[in-house]
């Protein structure tokens, strides 16, 4: 499979010379034949620019094989076939710290085996070339990257949507053909309109993010979750390492604890009953001033937590307790923090119609006393502290000495999420520990790109290839939050996650 990954601070929108969407009154079946003619046209002209016969890669896959072995062992030498348009990816926010690992990790998990060897070339985009280059020099992005072949000038936060399509159309060629967005560039708070996914849409783009705020993550499912299955689009939303990753965790322990319920009429069997999440990141965890500024927009924003199957809002950092995070950590103190897993599990987890009735999240960090300051920040009235630019600028203004802070204290990320039955007779625990921030969340968000792209992958040019992709489909199409996930996609990015932990109990 042939891929091409462009990272962009800035909306992906489809470079394939058919932007039209298929009709949402369009069934499957219709849709598969008109996928099997459009495949076979392609094969005798790539350059064919019919509405209703160009190959729509990203409708289709996330690419095709680079020509591997097809001896149907008649004897007779397999005809080389025709290479399609490479896939382009988009990752949002790629010269940032996180956008940067994912890179980093896009290209290193691309080219292993047991993903068919993604053949990837990443461009990334920002405001400057200035930050691009300097990007570089800091090590977020490959020295080998260059700002001619690599780099699209773009400011998501900024343009319109016409100015960002303009863009993004503009930074393709003929053998370059959108089909995934990787949006990791926050802050997410306050920001209720996905404008990049409903681009994402209309343009049959897949779609990942590492959104935050619930609200927003909420809307990109209600709005385009139907549009998404009807045009074969996948789409993860608030994915990457915590929310994210940890989203998995708590689906398996679930998962654990109700295989164990012998009775499962039984008012006091082994059903889920609450999931506590308790986060810690020592220091900002390496990951750039963007996270502190994250973390003071979250000291303005209620707690949403779920109180005996009940919605509720609760005050930030308080409820303080104290959690063993294993033998590298030990105990620290953590505060309740606003995170969307909890309302993305309790109402996708557990067996009951209700489905988790009590769920919450904590954080804490290193030194102790930035705790207490974060706490003492509250004091600061909520209108300046939502102030996105505010605290922007606030966070780049202290990044001296945030650095100073990193090196002293390191930048060690830990997860434990507990899911407990209702008389608290069983607990299943998970704790997955990394020893950076910013390794983890690049890690953790390339795997969930990585599984988008093996999911809507083509290996072949058989007419069966449909059937054979959604065999081998592992998310669906649609908008789904990481804890619906099904099983395998779900263990798949597990699997991938491990790689580089101090401790891994899952």
């Amino acid at each position: 499979m042939s891929c091409v990954v462009s990272v962009v601070n800035g909306f992906g929108l489809s470079s394939s010379s058919s932007s039209s969407s298929f009709s949402t009154t369009t069934t499957t079946s219709i849709r598969r034949k008109r996928i099997q003619v459009q495949k076979r046209t392609l094969l005798t002209s790539l350059t064919n620019n019919d509405e209703d016969n160009v190959f729509s890669i990203t409708a289709l896959s996330a690419g095709n094989n680079d020509g591997g072995d097809n001896n149907d062992n008649t004897g007779t030498t397999p005809a080389t076939p025709t290479i399609p348009p490479a896939t382009t990816v988009l990752v949002v926010g790629g010269s940032g710290r996180v956008g940067g690992s994912t890179v980093r990790w896009l290209q290193e998990l691309a080219g292993r085996t047991e993903n068919n060897k993604l053949n990837i070339k990443i461009k990334v985009g920002g405001r400057t070339k200035k930050s691009f280059e300097q990007a570089k020099k800091r090590g977020v992005l490959p020295l080998e990257m260059n700002a001619e072949d690599d780099f699209i000038q773009l400011d998501w936060a900024e343009w319109n949507e016409e100015q960002i399509e303009t863009a993004i159309l503009s930074s393709s060629d003929s053998n370059n053909n959108i089909g995934l967005v990787v949006h990791t560039a926050g802050p997410f708070q306050g920001r209720t309109d996905p404008t990049l996914l409903r681009c994402c849409i209309k343009h049959n783009i897949h779609y990942v993010d590492v959104c935050d705020e619930y609200e927003l993550a909420v809307t990109s499912k209600e709005l385009f979750h139907d549009d998404a299955k009807q045009l074969g689009i996948t789409a993860v939303v608030s994915s990457g390492i915590w929310p994210g990753v940890s989203a998995l965790m708590a689906a398996n322990a679930v998962e654990k604890l109700e295989e164990q319920d012998e009775n499962k009429n039984n008012e006091n069997s082994n059903k889920a009953d609450t999931i506590d999440f308790s986060f810690f990141t020592a220091g900002t965890g390496n990951a750039g001033p963007t996270i502190v500024s994250a973390t003071f927009l979250l000291l303005a924003t209620p707690v949403l937590a779920y109180r005996n199957s009940k919605k509720v809002e609760l005050e930030p950092w308080t409820e303080k307790r104290m959690i063993n995070f294993g033998k590298s950590i030990q105990e620290k103190s953590v505060w309740l923090l606003d995170n969307p897993d909890v309302p993305t599990t309790a109402v996708s987890l557990g067996s009951g119609s209700s489905g988790i009735p009590n769920v919450s999240s904590r954080f804490g960090t290193d030194p102790l006393p930035w705790n207490y300051l974060f706490g003492a920040m509250k004091a600061i009235p909520r209108s300046i502290l939502y102030n996105r630019e505010i605290m922007q600028n606030f966070a780049l203004f202290s990044e001296p000495i945030i650095r100073v802070v990193d090196q002293m204290v390191g930048s060690t990320n830990a997860m434990r999420v507990d899911v407990s039955n209702k008389d608290n007779t069983k607990t299943i625990t998970s704790l997955i520990v990394h020893n950076d921030l910013e390794m983890a969340v690049g890690l953790a968000t390339a795997a969930f790109a990585i599984e988008v792209l093996k999911s809507n992958n083509k290996n072949g040019d058989n007419d069966d290839d449909d059937e054979q992709q959604e065999q081998q489909q592992t998310i669906p199409s649609g908008v789904w939050y990481p804890a619906e996930l099904p099983k395998q996609a779900r263990l798949n990015i597990l699997e991938v996650v491990k790689e580089g932990t101090i401790t891994y109990e899952v």
